[in-house]
Order: structure tokens, then sequence, then C-alpha cells
């Protein structure tokens, strides 16, 4: 059993400026009933009524919008089966800050102290502020794209609220190694943390062990649209192969001023693993490689049940949205609050849900996920081992690869960027063993 795991990294973007503010509401607003014996705002004797905040729209929806789909499918999925412990999930908010840091303040404060939501489950967004939760104390749960998640026992990131960047340069070194005999490495970011902190930590780790890192730019401006120069000083720089941090937009747009130059590198990119943007793109991504933190939506069905499940659901309740990174995150996030619910009991309080939730040790999510040990690494995630699936743009599909037999899963047991995977994956990891 695997002692803690770090988050999986996700690129964005800041832009500055007023944008409006725009409240979406998914599912019909009623009026809450009468609170249950707990006491325990949003609950009553046959409902959980929990919020979600998220970018649905402006410049950065597209690095989040599609998290509460994935979300809203396992609440489907819950609800159809009788609820949790005799509850049904009312998914009665979910609110928009349009890219807004202000406006995520605002409405946080709106769900926690005027919709007395139970929980706040499938929170998406970069501008994501932990204060007003964490004084609070109300169970939180989404997905995690900077350091703002780490340290409180209340915030809990799918995938582990911590986000690990040494581990990452280990896993993205060793993509390096296994596809380029000499490696010459470029690394590319916006300039902002949530997208350059990963690649500053690899290129701090892999300088370290000698590795040649021969070009970087972490201060590109959103959305990448100005990555042909970079390009270019890359070919100059020799660079054989390239990390992007940059979200979807910024990498598709590197691969398109790859093609234009006509430069050999081997790609790794952080984000893009969709198949509507390789469908629409596929010529120019393929052979183009990923790090994802689930089981790859093409590994063998009958080897990975929580994938099974997970494709019947989200095509019985959210079909424009199965082969989407970040519908999954919003599957994970909210079995992970229905999993501490259903541990809470009879015990329905705010207290008791987060006690639940921090005793789960091997956390995967119905096997989509290698383990989380809330218990010891959830909110810390510095322990090894860190396991990752890499899997590369083939045709229309992203299949698995670098990985040992039908596991789709390398776990690493340093996170030394000279280390490598260790089979077989520990136990508790989803698939063979």
């Amino acid at each position: 059993m695997r002692a803690s795991r770090r988050s999986r990294f996700v690129c964005g973007a800041v832009l500055m400026g007023a944008v409006a503010v725009t409240l979406g509401v998914l599912v019909p607003v009623e009026t809450a009933g009468a609170a249950s014996s707990s006491g325990a705002p949003g609950v009553t004797p046959t409902s959980i009524t929990v919020g979600t905040i998220s970018t649905q729209t402006g410049t950065l929806a597209a690095n989040s919008s599609s998290v509460i789909y994935g979300e809203r499918a396992y609440f489907d999925y819950i609800n159809a089966q009788g609820g949790v412990n005799g509850r049904k999930i009312d998914y009665k908010y979910a609110l928009d800050d349009g890219g807004n840091p202000t406006t995520f303040n605002q409405l946080a404060d709106t769900l926690i102290n005027q919709d007395h939501v139970f929980a706040v489950s499938g929170v998406a967004t970069i501008f994501f502020s932990p204060n007003l939760f964490v004084q609070s104390g109300i169970p939180t749960y989404g997905y995690n794209v900077t350091d703002n998640w780490a340290g409180a026992a209340n915030l809990f990131a799918a995938g582990g609220s911590t986000q690990y960047y040494e581990a990452g340069a280990a896993e993205f070194a060793y993509v390096a190694r296994k596809t380029e005999a000499k490696p010459s490495i470029a690394m590319l970011a916006y300039g902002v943390a949530a997208s350059s902190d990963a690649c500053q930590a690899a290129e701090n780790a892999m300088e370290s062990a000698g590795y040649n890192v021969s070009y970087v730019d972490l201060k590109i401006n959103y959305p990448g649209a100005t990555v042909a120069t970079d390009v270019q000083r890359m070919r100059q720089a020799g660079s054989n192969f390239v990390l992007s941090c940059m979200d979807v937009q910024g990498n598709v747009a590197l691969a398109r001023a790859i093609h234009q130059y006509g430069l050999k590198v081997t790609q790794l990119w952080l984000n893009g693993n969709d198949v509507p943007t390789l469908k629409a793109n596929e010529d120019l991504m393929q052979g183009v490689y990923f790090a994802t933190y689930h089981v790859p939506f093409t590994a063998p069905i009958r080897l990975y049940p929580g994938l099974t499940l997970y494709l019947q659901q989200m095509k019985k309740y959210e079909p424009n949205y199965i082969y989407n990174e970040l519908a999954i995150q919003g599957w994970e996030s909210a079995a992970l609050f229905v999993q501490g619910v259903k541990a809470a009991g009879r015990d329905l309080t705010w207290a008791n849900v987060i006690k639940q939730t921090n005793a789960l040790t091997s956390f995967t999510a119905g096997g989509l996920t290698a383990p989380v040990d809330w218990a010891v690494g959830g909110h810390a995630g510095h322990a090894p081992p860190y396991c990752v699936a890499y899997i590369m743009a083939k045709g229309t599909q992203f299949v698995p690869v670098l990985n040992k037999g039908q596991n789709v899963f390398n776990c690493f047991r340093s996170s030394s960027t000279k280390a490598n995977p260790v089979f077989p994956v520990p136990t508790g990891t989803p698939g063979p063993q």
C-alpha cells in the first residue's frame, strides 16, 4: 500500500482585467427541506445539498469547465441507486466565477453563508482561495491546480492536495531518457505559478542531475500564440525533447509551430488528453506523449472495472464529456465526497465527514487512480511511490505507452531524476499486480 500520492500537474494562466459575473445553475433551484437531526447545514432526512464553483465562461474556461460534468454524472449514478445512506445528493448550486478571483471569493461566501450547502464539491478554477473554506471548516473537494489546496484537513483535491513538483521532475526525466538517446531538453510555460512551477522544478532537478537543458522559456504570454519564436530558438539550441507546462491551447499552438518549422522533437504535454481535441488536431498531435494520473481511457476495460463504470455512466449521463481529462477529475472528486459521507453514517456532520475521509488509506476513486493515503500523505504528498500513466496520441486515440505488461501505471520509489519505475506496481494500484 502506498504512503501518499502527489497530485497531477495542471497548467493555467491568469488574465488581468474585469470579467463579468455569471451564475450558472445546473439543476433546478428548490427550497431546501428541514435540517436533519444532526443539525448539519444542507442536510434533510432525504437529501444532502452540495454546491460548486468553477470557471465556466471566459478565456480560462477551457482549463476547468468540464470538471462539473464528471461530478454531476457521478452524483446521478449514486442517486439512481438510492443515494448515500438513504439520502440523495442535491447538486443544487453550480456557480461560475467567470475567471475572476474577486467573483470566486464572493461566490464562496454565498455558498457557505447564504445557500448553506453541506459541502463544496468539484471546485475547478485557478483562482481557488482557501481562506473562507478553511475558516468555516466545510468539507471541500475539487481539482488541484495550485499549492493552495495543501495543508488544511478539510481540503480534498482529486488525487491528493499537494503539488509535489520534485516527483514530477522524475517522471518527466524518465520519458526524456526513454525517447531520446541524448536528451536535449526544452521547457515552456506561461509566466504564472499555476503553469511555470512544474517546469521550474523540473529544470532545477534535471540541471542538478546533469541533464542537458538546452532551452527554457517560463514567461510565455497566455494563450501561447507566440511560441513560434520559441520553436525557432529551440532548433537553434539543438533541443530534441520539449516539456510543455502550458494548457491545451498553448500546446496545440506549440505543435503547429513545430510542424511549420520542421523541428524533429519529442513532445511531452501535461495537458491535452482530450479526444475531441485530438480529432480536431490529429496531424499535429501524432506521437505526442502525455503524463496522466488516472487509468487511461483506452486501457483494457476487462482489467479495470473502475474505468468500465466510468465509461458506462458518462455515456448515460454526460455523453459529450466521456473522454475528457477534466471530467474524470470531477468524477474522482465526487467519489471522494460520497465515500466520506458513506463512512460518516448517521453522524453526518462536517467534522465527521472530514474525519472519515482522512481515515481513507487507499482511495482509488473506485479503481481509476493509484491509491491515495489520506491518513498519511493526502495533504502532504512527499512520500513515494509516485505513480503516473504515460499515454501517446496515435490516430484518434491516446494509448498507454512505456508501461510493463498490462498495468498502465509506472510507479517510482524515488524523486530522483535518474530513477526508474518499479515493477510489480505497489499493492492496491489498479490493474494487474
